[in-house]
């Protein structure tokens, strides 16, 4: 039995609806799997504006994840970064831009992670030598 072009650009067709069904399916379930990690600050409690972070959160597929930073109560947040996952976490560098109680939170796969909340003072220094009072 031979092969025809008419059978190989089914075979082809049938492929890549089953390929890209597959993907939509894992981008459906795409959630960030626990809270973001807002790295370690100064102080066990407060962290610092103008000061980095390097910001994780679990996840539990492959893709782009989100990360924004909200004052409670008040839209829109302020987007923070991006990244792909690499082996189940997502990590940008989060520089604090305000100062007060901070809704920290990571999206993927259009699903939001529970909020961390972090508490943002002035902060003085830069980068690795940067604390908050």
């Amino acid at each position: 039995m031979g092969y025809t072009a008419t059978s190989i650009r089914v075979a082809v067709v049938a492929a890549a609806v089953l390929v890209s069904g597959a993907l939509g399916a894992a981008d459906g379930y795409a959630v960030p799997s626990a809270r973001v990690d807002p790295g370690v600050g100064f102080s066990s409690n407060a962290y610092g504006t103008g000061c980095s972070y390097s910001m994780t959160v679990p996840v539990n597929a492959s893709g782009k994840v989100t990360f924004w930073d909200k004052k409670p109560g008040e839209n829109p947040p302020i987007y923070i970064g991006s990244a792909d996952a690499v082996g189940a976490i997502a990590a940008v560098t989060w520089v604090p831009q305000r100062e007060g109680i901070r809704q920290i939170y990571a999206v993927q796969g259009g699903k939001r992670s529970n909020y961390t909340i972090a508490r943002v003072h002035r902060g003085y220094g830069s980068g690795g030598y940067c604390f908050a009072l």
